[in-house]
């Protein structure tokens, strides 16, 4: 997991190979343990050789880009002479960090930020030969015009901090923007060591910021948290009472668990602590049975959540359209971008990776449509069982299917036999718009209405 929910990884080093491999290296060697000394847990991606020759990196490169939370450009004239550096990595990133302004990170704090750092490692004669890769950036300079600094030189040491300070500040705002939830204790015994690790993956893959970070007091996270977690184990903790305490004194919802190790025996005093917590009568209290799964857990908890995020608002006026696709591999988002290409003049068109929002834009759409091509069969039913249970509000609800076609026909005749309210629209072979109108005809007539 990053330092930053939600995100795979902190920073993702883009550089061009031809450039000198063993200063990139040193580079990247140097920053990941600053980086994770003032940030615990910080993640820096650089592909290696080894990669090029064993797996295959152009699905795994994009893969690990759209899931990194900051890009490090290492600029040089090798880098602007490469396609793949400036095309599928750099303003890949630029359209990424767009895109995650309208929705996770809109609020004026994040108006006027880049999500990206370019690092010369060449002092070039004119920085236009550049600039336009991350519009608006300060070049922090790592060379002279003819190679880079050395390593722990003067020039080094003084830029290599700034963009030191740079990244620790922007991945503490992006980390502090999630929203809080205390999950205790901090470290779990081993009695409850399983249920925490799941819980506390699936609050971070869905955005949340976990608390308490350390082993300094929890308490002074309550007032901030959206919600309060407590594991129960075997063995009593004085801090878990005050915690308890604190939480009611606020008025905050929480949710116990009690693990079957404290169930089947425990502690006296803990014992008595926990029969005093099932006879508290207090309405932010939902106390869960000892005998549920870890995944069972999870529902639970995010159930209480509400992940039902607001999304948005929709400049323009125009209905609101939710484009779900398997955004990993570009084929798909080719599809997709058909799609909004041709009704981009009638339609507003919304695509999201971030995983908090996702049920706000398959509930609060004005339509919603899942695009299918290339992507895993797995990838596909998870989705559509989604759209299927949760998005009642829409007006239209679609599933268009792209090329290989011989895959998707038996389905296509499944849903279609299943809920006849769900438009299937066929694109295999040319695209034709014609295909797509049985989706898009309610969302005319309702705009016609509002007229």
């Amino acid at each position: 997991m990053a330092f930053v929910p939600a995100f795979e990884h902190d920073v993702f080093i883009s550089y061009a190979h031809g450039d000198d491999r063993a200063w990139i290296a040193a580079f990247c060697e140097r920053l990941k343990p600053d980086l994770n000394r003032l940030l615990p847990g910080a993640d820096v991606w650089i592909d290696s050789e080894d990669l090029r020759k064993s797996r295959d990196f152009k699905q795994e490169i994009p893969a690990n880009l759209e899931s990194s939370a900051v890009l490090v450009s290492l600029v040089s004239p090798t880098y602007i002479q490469r396609p793949y550096c400036v095309q599928k990595e750099c303003r890949r990133f630029i359209d990424l960090a767009a895109t995650r302004k309208q929705s996770r990170f809109s609020t004026p704090q994040f108006s006027a930020e880049l999500f990206a750092f370019r690092c010369p490692i060449f002092q070039m004669p004119d920085s236009a030969y550049w600039s336009d890769l991350i519009p608006g950036a300060t070049d922090i300079l790592f060379g002279d015009d003819l190679s880079p600094f050395p390593i722990a030189s003067d020039g080094f040491e003084k830029n290599f901090r700034t963009l030191l300070r740079g990244l620790t500040d922007l991945l503490r705002r992006m980390r502090n923007h999630s929203t809080p939830v205390i999950v205790y204790p901090h470290s779990p015994t081993q009695e409850i060591a399983d249920a925490h690790a799941a819980l506390t993956r699936e609050l971070h893959t869905q955005s949340y910021r976990v608390l308490p970070e350390d082993e300094l007091n929890p308490i002074r996270h309550v007032g901030n948290s959206d919600l309060a977690i407590l594991l129960f184990g075997p063995h009593y903790d004085e801090t878990a009472r005050s915690l308890l305490d604190e939480l009611k004194d606020r008025q905050k919802q929480f949710i116990i668990w009690p693990s079957p190790a404290l169930e089947q025996g425990g502690d006296l005093i803990q014992r008595g602590f926990f029969k005093e917590i099932i006879e508290l009568n207090d309405s932010g209290k939902t106390l869960l049975s000892p005998l549920i799964t870890p995944e069972q857990l999870k529902q639970n908890i995010f159930a209480t959540l509400n992940l039902k995020a607001k999304i948005p608002p929709n400049p323009g006026g125009k209905p609101r359209i939710y484009l779900i696709y398997d955004s990993h591999q570009n084929s798909e988002a080719d599809n997709a971008g058909k799609i909004a290409f041709q009704y981009r003049d009638e339609f507003h068109f919304d695509h999201s990776n971030n995983p908090r929002q996702h049920t706000g834009f398959l509930t609060q759409s004005d339509g919603v449509l899942l695009v299918w091509g290339n992507a895993a069969e797995d990838w596909c039913s998870e989705e559509f069982n989604q759209l299927y249970r949760l998005s009642s509000r829409p007006k239209s609800r679609g599933l268009c299917l792209f090329d290989p076609k011989e895959s998707k026909l038996a389905l296509a005749e499944q849903i279609r036999i299943l809920d006849n309210t769900i438009h299937v629209a066929e694109q295999f072979g040319p695209f034709d718009k014609r295909r797509l109108d049985p989706f898009f005809a309610p969302l005319r007539r309702s705009q016609g209405a509002a007229a």
